[in-house]
């Protein structure tokens, strides 16, 4: 903040406010910092001192000198300080953690939703799925289900033969998705580019 004193502070005209403002509010400075530290930032202090400079001015411009400036000088940037508190931006702030600080609170956070593989499993399995018509997929997620061709069909009005090659089918392509190839064995074997 020791720009302060060697840029000076601006009214709304873009001058520089008089020198005894300025003076006030750089001895004012320490204090701001301890009331308010949520306002760290150089900038977010700058503008809450320019502010309260600004203000007092222009109290000076309608009445005159001001008798006991350090004490109303406090008064509004406490006031400025407190309305930048109150907006969003700084609310997003303060309740956002450093880095280091969230990377912890986030390992001590339990999963609701399963663990890695599980996520990036379902996330395939729904990927895979949409290259699927609307009836494979339904064939195919009665049978994840634990539900039996017989009883599929009987829910669909379809024939067991009608259900299974439905399901052949929806195997084929998912098989053809996944880059797995099917020779007639029970292993698969990964199709290589």
């Amino acid at each position: 903040m020791e720009h302060l004193r060697t840029l000076g502070l601006l009214d709304s005209n873009g001058k520089p406010l008089a020198e005894r403002i300025q003076r006030v509010l750089g001895r004012l400075l320490p204090r701001l910092r301890r009331q308010f530290p949520a306002l760290h930032d150089d900038i977010m202090l700058t503008e809450v001192m320019e502010e309260a400079g600004r203000r007092i001015a222009s109290r000076e411009e309608r009445g005159g000198p001001i008798e006991k400036l350090h004490g109303y000088a406090w008064v509004t940037i406490r006031s400025v300080a407190t309305s930048r508190m109150r907006r969003g931006s700084i609310r997003l702030i303060q309740k956002t953690l450093e880095s280091e600080a969230s990377n912890a609170r986030l390992a001590t956070v339990p999963s609701a939703s399963g663990t890695a593989e599980e996520i990036e499993r379902d996330i395939l399995l729904r990927e895979v799925l949409g290259k699927l018509s609307q009836e494979e997929r339904l064939v195919c997620l009665w049978k994840k289900a634990g539900f039996s061709s017989q009883e599929i069909a009987q829910h669909q009005g379809r024939s067991v033969a009608a259900v299974d090659t439905l399901f052949s089918r929806a195997k084929q392509k998912l098989r053809k998705a996944l880059g797995v190839q099917d020779n007639g064995k029970e292993d698969h074997q990964k199709v290589r580019p």
